[in-house]
């Protein structure tokens, strides 16, 4: 059974743009290091499972422009 069933997603800047990292589906750990540091650059980002669309993590930006939706 592999682990690598995380996608990590971000919206690019300040556009509406939604992106897929070019390593998905990956490990937990590593989806959520790479939010982490995505997240540092301001940027809306979230983590979530490759079947269910269940997130495990959202940025404060993500939820934020969630809640505006």
């Amino acid at each position: 059974m592999t682990t690598k069933v995380w996608n990590l997603m971000y919206a690019l800047g300040s556009t509406a743009r939604v992106v897929g990292d070019a390593d998905n589906p990956q490990s937990r750990a590593s989806a959520l290091k790479g939010a982490s540091v995505i997240e540092k650059n301001g940027w809306r980002v979230w983590v979530e499972h490759h079947k269910t669309g269940k997130r495990i993590h959202e940025s404060a930006l993500e939820i934020a422009h969630r809640k505006q939706a």
